[in-house]
């Protein structure tokens, strides 16, 4: 992991958006999340789509591992949080925001008991060997009936290095198979993407409801 700590720390954070994710808000009201309800966001970094998501009234647990990643979500709102070590995490919360600063496969369901779940960049930032842990991982923190939006692309892994890898829709149903239901809401092609030299790259909308 120590590649997302020089990426922060070189600012190549490409994948950062400073606007909220269109996907997002088109497709989270059809989930029919309930209000109050505690969303997970995993590899969040300074998303500002945790922001949109805490104005739907929800309560909003990001987890991420380096550290100056979570101050700056705080400190690019104009908020200061409280800070406060719990085990071999640091906490961070400001109103229906908290981030975990920490490894997120560590994360205990007593820090993060969610309802929900939105994953915009996490899977894509892990190779395959992990993906399967970090199923388990959601497995662990999302009560049944939990339901997930998660938003992926795919290319021909051999032209590009990742991370972000490739994730095609074979191997999402392969790693959710077992206590998921798995719905495709949407599938686009990103031709604003293709002169990163790839021959094509699609991206596909999930909802992921935990059995």
């Amino acid at each position: 992991m120590t590649i997302w700590h020089q990426r922060w720390s070189n600012q190549q954070i490409g994948f950062h958006r400073s606007v909220v994710n269109d996907l997002l808000e088109k497709h989270w009201p059809t989930l029919n999340v309930q209000h109050g309800g505690t969303v997970l966001v995993p590899l969040c970094g300074k998303s500002v789509d945790m922001h949109w998501l805490a104005q739907q009234e929800h309560d909003v647990i990001g987890v991420e591992l380096v550290l100056p990643a979570a101050e700056a979500f705080f400190e690019e709102a104009g908020n200061t949080p409280e800070v406060e070590s719990v085990g071999q995490f640091k906490r961070l919360n400001s109103g229906p925001n908290t981030i975990l600063c920490g490894d997120f496969f560590s994360v205990p369901t007593s820090l993060a008991p969610c309802t929900s779940w939105y994953d915009r960049a996490a899977l894509v930032a892990l190779p395959s060997s992990v993906r399967p842990a970090y199923v388990e991982q959601i497995r662990n923190l999302c009560k049944p009936g939990s339901v997930g939006l998660m938003i992926t692309f795919a290319y021909p892994q051999e032209q590009m290095q990742g991370p972000p890898f490739s994730l095609p829709d074979e191997e999402v149903n392969r790693l959710f198979s077992t206590g998921f239901e798995i719905e495709l809401l949407e599938q686009l092609e990103l031709e604003d993407e293709k002169d990163r030299g790839l021959s094509n790259l699609y991206s596909s909308v999930y909802k992921l409801t935990r059995r």
